[in-house]
Formats: structure tokens, sequence, C-alpha cells
């Protein structure tokens, strides 16, 4: 496999300009690890093309040790459901896109599996990620891959098939989810480059 030269992109309609988004770009809506929360619900607000009145996410929620950590949802934009974790309240730390549409991992240009007949196929193919399964069920497949940032941590990009339970023949072929988070590991790396205690 190689690396494609030029990454999927979808044409997006925003104040009657057409725009591309790079799908394999490590972030949703122009929201990235590491923002800020008005940054980051001012990035949604603009690339989302939400209206006055719709600034604010549609529901939120406390979670995590002491409910520091601030979950918003955006639950109907234009690519599906989107939700922004906080850690701390005040950096983002995880994006997940449910999108509305399943995508095909051939217009993704992701490989349906690692295996050398695959690669060998004469198909071009995002070759960036590692294959792999959710749990030992494989009932979810899953591509992911690392970037080191500026900042020293490393975003983990995923996307996410159908489940098997859901879609018998097809689930594999599908990418229902797509989340940016940080690499299992980086979380002290990250609280240090931001300052969360």
């Amino acid at each position: 496999m190689f690396v494609l030269t030029s990454a999927y992109l979808v044409a997006a309609q925003r104040d009657g300009k057409v725009e591309t988004v790079d799908e394999h770009s490590p972030e949703i809506y122009g929201v990235k690890l590491g923002m800020t929360v008005p940054s980051a619900l001012e990035a949604v607000f603009v690339n989302a093309g939400r209206k006055q009145g719709e600034e604010k996410p549609d529901a939120m929620r406390k979670e995590g040790k002491g409910n520091a950590d601030i979950r918003v949802v955006y639950k109907e934009l234009p690519a599906g459901e989107l939700q922004i974790l906080f850690t701390g309240g005040k950096y983002v730390s995880q994006l997940i896109l449910a999108y509305k549409d399943k995508k095909r991992i051939e217009e993704m240009k992701l490989a349906p599996s690692g295996d050398v007949g695959t690669v060998s196929s004469g198909e071009r193919f995002d070759d960036r990620y590692s294959i792999g399964f959710v749990d030992s069920k494989k009932h979810v497949k899953l591509w992911w891959r690392d970037e080191k940032t500026e900042q020293g941590y490393h975003s983990r990009v995923s996307f996410y098939s159908e489940s098997l339970l859901k879609d018998r023949s097809a689930w594999w072929q599908t990418v229902v989810r797509k989340s940016v988070t940080l690499k299992p590991g980086d979380e002290k790396e990250f609280n240090r480059a931001h300052g969360i205690d």
C-alpha cells in the first residue's frame, strides 16, 4: 500500500461557497484537540453553518473525575451528531461524529483488511491506518492512525464500521463514525501541555 497524495475530500456548502473537508484530518468541523471552549464552539457555529440562536450545543453534561469534564452534543449537524469532550471543562480532548449518512470504505480509501491479497490487488488505499476490531467479539471494525501534535502529544483519528449485529451483509464495508481522540497513554502529556492538574 502507499499513501495517497490527495486525501479524500468532501464538498461542503456554506454561504453559497463550496468548501472541501478532509475526512482524514485530525479535526471535525474545524475543531481540533487542545482548542478552548469558546474557540471550539465558534468553529462548529461557523463551519456547520449554524444560524443566529444556534450558538450553543443542543445538550451538555458533566462527567469524569469530580465531574470536572464537560461533554457537549450537537444533535443535527449536516454531517451528523457531534460530541465534544472538554477535559477539565476547558480543552477539547475528544471528538465523536456519528455520520448522518453511512460512508463506503472505498470512497474513504480505507483498506478492507491488511491481507497481502488486498495490498497487492492494485486498489489504492490510505496506508497510514492500522486495521483491527473494537473488541474480541469482532462485531465492529476499526481503522486508526496516530499523528504527533506540536504540543508533544498524539492525536488518534479513528473510523468505525457498522456493527455486524445491525448489518450482517455489508457491515465491514461501511463507516458510521469518526473520532479524534488522544492516543492512549498521552493523557498526562496533554494535561501538562494545557496546564490541567
